[in-house]
């Protein structure tokens, strides 16, 4: 099955998701720069930005600037970034204007500026999932981030027979024809590997998209051993399921 973008409309909106767990303190920031991206999307575009709290504690409050709407949604528990996406991806599926969307994540790794560039390359190429690509400094990013980004960045290229450069990079563009394409499963950071995956089988052409590698001294929330194991326990899963016909 080939997912191809939502047919052209006098006036397409782009979708933003922004999961956030205990993190906001960059947030308005985020936002504020979200709402000064929009004077460079391509003519008869504009943005719905989607923030979803992770079960935070205390429950998170929004306040955008005045000229761009933000909805807020909540989980009452932490339920991990792959449901907070889904449930902003099932949000914003529900509005038919809505042509793709972005995900980015709350803390400034993500430069809000960027976005433009994203809804380019797809409104230019179509491609159905346009991921960031950062170069693998040795100067800015850690040594593990490099060696475990390669190695699953290559393990996804081959099982997708597309070249995926980065598919640790949460800062995308996903058409809505690719969301409606793929059926995801994972409710924890691997959804991304999942969803790359799932995409690549479902004959979705994959982008990328060069954008700046930040590490802004932000604790990560990525585990080293337990979720090398998890991506491997996906990995194991979807070639199975594959395997049995049922991919």
């Amino acid at each position: 099955m080939s997912a191809s973008p939502a047919a052209p409309s006098s006036r397409r909106r782009y979708g933003v998701v922004i999961p956030v767990y205990n993190a906001a303190a960059a947030l308005p920031e985020v936002l504020q720069g979200l709402a000064d991206s929009r004077s460079r999307l391509p003519a008869g575009s504009d943005l719905a930005v989607v923030v979803v709290d992770d079960g935070s504690v205390p429950a998170l409050t929004v306040a955008g600037p005045p000229d761009l709407p933000v909805t807020l949604l909540r989980h009452e528990g932490n339920r991990g970034k792959g449901a907070a996406l889904k449930t902003g991806f099932a949000h914003l599926l529900g509005d038919p204007a809505v042509a793709a969307v972005i995900t980015m994540d709350a803390d400034l790794q993500h430069r809000p500026n960027d976005l433009p560039r994203f809804v380019t390359r797809f409104e230019e190429r179509g491609e159905g999932l346009i991921v960031g690509c950062r170069p693998r400094d040795p100067g800015v990013m850690p040594a593990h981030r490099i060696l475990s980004n390669a190695i699953t960045s290559g393990i996804i290229s081959a099982m997708v027979h597309q070249h995926v450069p980065d598919s640790q990079c949460g800062y995308r563009l996903y058409s809505t024809g690719t969301l409606r394409a793929i059926d995801l499963s994972e409710d924890r950071f691997h959804m991304e590997s999942e969803a790359l995956i799932r995409a690549g089988w479902a004959r979705v052409r994959l982008g990328a998209v060069p954008i700046p590698t930040i590490y802004n001294g932000a604790p990560s929330a990525i585990r080293n051993l337990p979720d090398t194991l998890n991506f491997i326990a996906v990995v194991w899963r979807l070639t199975r399921e594959r395997m049995m016909g049922h991919v």
